[in-house]
């Protein structure tokens, strides 16, 4: 695809948060200002006499406000990554000639639900690979652990199967395990298939099946990441966000016991209610889905999958039940009296139905 237009607030945001304009092949100290420091940037902006980021590039560096600097970003730092607009446009070109283009918080492209779920945490830009109308797809997340057995494949596969039917895309990290299999059944179904990895999208593009699956527009790839950086722990971390926020729902197949990526993304996903997180319930769930239902997953048995639901109404079925069970569990009491007793033994706690 090729490079969309970008506006002047793009620019910015592109040349203060990315690595985009700066040396090329630089993945760390050259990186920009990351989701928080650009937030605080924007948001002194906005209160500022500036009309938004691109007024900055209509007045000269001494004619900006004084007011809407951070302790990341003063007006010596902001001057000089602002005259890298040339490189900027240089290094944009040549990622779009390798199948790679951008989007920013302001640009119709970049994906909403992001922005809407994970506020703060919304990466100002993203690198992507694929189809731009993927990215405005309603989508359902899929993690756990990279040690699934087949028996959580086939789980996977079925639940895949219903989200692909009921006209939902599927989104998940590229890992291998749970993620590697949602997506695989997903591109089988038809997609679309969105995906989050935690390495560049340069290194993804390297692995002829992805490639191909991008060039048929079946898939798109999408990453704050440096485009060359290799995978590691604190960028994995890092995509699950983007993965329970993306979603719609986000189904966790497997995970580890109060340990883990799987388990660390659930909980703070359940902590600040990015979407609705389902977990796997059957006849053999994993004491990881079982403490994640205790902390607010909802539980889904993809051995009874209802014919008759559609995936909106499962939910909200499941949702209900779990209301109606906590209710139960719950139920206030009262006394009545007990013919013949004295006052100090009359009463007897009942439940209130």
């Amino acid at each position: 695809m090729e490079q969309p237009g970008l506006s002047r607030d793009s620019h910015v945001a592109l040349l203060l948060a990315s690595h985009l304009g700066g040396e090329p092949d630089a993945e760390g100290s050259d990186s920009g200002l990351g989701p928080a420091g650009w937030q605080d940037l924007a948001s002194n902006v906005a209160d500022s006499s500036l009309n938004s980021p691109g007024s900055l590039l209509e007045l000269e560096p001494d004619e900006w406000p004084t007011d809407i600097w951070t302790s990341q970003a003063d007006r010596e730092w902001v001057t000089q990554r602002l005259g890298r607009s040339t490189r900027l446009a240089m290094t944009l070109e040549d990622l779009n000639n390798r199948g790679i283009w951008v989007t920013t918080l302001f640009e119709p492209s970049y994906p909403s639900r992001l922005v809407d779920n994970l506020d703060r945490k919304a990466p100002p830009f993203l690198y992507v690979a694929g189809e731009e109308e993927h990215l405005k797809f309603t989508a359902v997340g899929f993690v756990g652990s990279r040690d699934a057995d087949e028996t959580d494949r086939g789980y996977t596969r079925q639940l895949v199967e219903k989200v692909i039917d009921d006209g939902f895309g599927v989104v998940s990290g590229g890992a291998k395990g749970i993620d590697e299999t949602s997506e695989e059944i997903g591109l089988e179904c038809g997609g679309p298939v969105i995906e989050f990895p935690a390495e560049g999208i340069h290194h993804c593009l390297q692995d002829g099946v992805i490639r191909d699956a991008v060039m048929k527009g079946q898939l798109t790839l999408a990453s704050p990441y440096h485009p060359r950086s290799s995978w590691n722990v604190g960028a994995a971390m890092g995509r699950n966000k983007l993965i329970h926020g993306f979603g719609k729902y986000t189904v966790v197949v497997r995970s580890g016991d109060e340990t883990g990526g799987t388990w660390e993304g659930s909980i703070e996903n359940i902590q600040h209610g990015w979407s609705p997180l389902l977990v796997c319930s059957h006849d053999d769930t994993p004491p990881g889905n079982k403490a994640l239902i205790e902390e607010g997953g909802i539980p889904i048995d993809p051995t009874a999958i209802p014919e008759e639901y559609s995936l909106d109404e499962w939910v909200r079925a499941q949702r209900q039940s779990v209301s109606d069970s906590a209710a139960e569990d719950d139920q206030p009491t009262h006394t009545v009296d007990k013919p013949g007793a004295s006052d100090d033994t009359q009463s007897s706690l009942i439940d209130f139905e």
